[in-house]
């Protein structure tokens, strides 16, 4: 950038067309990395932004994950009492193989909306 400045007090009769057209290139090639260079430094602010939102959404997974084993401890010693625990594991772990096979459906028929081809309803 001071080439420029250092290069502007020059009288314009001193300048031909190919010292002036090489300027036009090494100042497009300046302003070219320092674009460049912007646009790293963006990304790079945006990727660090974006490390603390992912550090506390898998602590959030974490968390939500724990009470969810509460939950199914807690319903386990629920139901012991009332139909033995083998009958509370089962009743337990039977209605959490339902829940998570509902959701893969769900899940697989999200998937084949998003990757089907428009117009092949054969």
């Amino acid at each position: 950038m001071s080439e420029i400045l250092k290069n502007a007090g020059s009288s314009p009769a001193d300048d031909t067309i190919v010292t002036l057209l090489s300027r036009v290139v090494s100042d497009a090639g300046e302003v070219a990395r320092a674009e460049v260079d912007l646009q790293k430094a963006k990304v790079f602010s945006k990727v660090s932004d974006a490390k603390g939102g992912v550090v506390m959404a898998a602590i959030a997974a974490v968390l939500g994950l724990l009470a969810l084993i509460g939950l199914v401890v807690g319903l386990l010693m629920i139901l012991t009492p009332v139909v033995g625990p083998i009958w509370a594991t089962v009743i337990v772990v039977g209605g959490l193989l339902v829940l998570a096979a509902i959701f893969a459906m769900v899940a697989v028929g999200r998937f084949k909306a998003m990757f089907a081809v428009p117009g092949a309803n054969a």
